[in-house]
């Protein structure tokens, strides 16, 4: 009998640190087992900065100030230029045409994206506006500049453009430039790091329609 005794104790004794494993309280239960692989909780340990949002950014080197505004020159005037051949131009520069909604019979619209390094997606919208006796074009692009990299005044030039600046000094710039003729007229503003530049084309006479 006290051999069973005994027996029993050394069977309670051998158990208990089993048991002892498998009583975890909940917070330690929870503790204990790894997040899945693209679950928040992973995304926020391998963000250097505890943040798992930012705004998508093209890696390399930021396009340059003269150069990203040239490009918003070229295809917006294009574009907005009348020209019906100019949006298949702006989808082989690599703006990615999204879909847009009817605007009637005198407006034609177009508008598309496309990612820039430093600046990630530029938004466009453009749209020629065709009336009896004359045509009128417009074009604007919206993305972000939270480093200040656009110059505005690498728009003083193009297409014969002269304007000037009103630079708050905070980051924070406002402009104003047209050409000599007074049939363009562009305007842009950097506010809190959101830049929006458009573009104004008084296009002319109404192009007779073809039999």
């Amino acid at each position: 009998m006290a051999r069973l005794a005994l027996l029993s104790l050394c069977l309670i004794g051998l158990a208990s640190p089993v048991l002892a494993q498998a009583t975890l309280t909940p917070d330690t239960a929870s503790s204990s087992v790894a997040a899945p692989a693209g679950s928040d909780a992973m995304d926020q340990d391998l963000d250097p900065d505890g943040s798992s949002e930012e705004p998508m950014v093209v890696s390399g080197p930021p396009v340059a100030s003269k150069d990203i505004l040239k490009a918003f020159y070229d295809t917006c005037t294009d574009i907005s230029g009348g020209n019906p051949e100019a949006s298949d131009r702006a989808n082989n520069a690599g703006w990615v045409p999204e879909e847009t909604a009817d605007t009637g019979p005198f407006r034609s619209v177009y508008a598309g994206a496309r990612d820039f390094a430093g600046y990630g997606s530029v938004e466009l919208w453009a749209s020629v506006e065709t009336y009896p006796s004359q045509q009128l074009g417009y074009c604007r692009v919206d993305f972000g500049d939270y480093n200040n990299l656009i110059n505005f005044d690498d728009l003083s030039g193009m297409g014969g453009l002269i304007g000037k600046l009103d630079d708050r000094g905070d980051g924070n710039v406002y402009g104003a430039w047209e050409t000599p003729d007074k049939k363009m007229l562009v305007i842009a503003d950097r506010t809190e790091g959101e830049v929006e530049i458009e573009f104004n084309l008084l296009l002319g006479d109404t192009p007779a329609q073809q039999n």
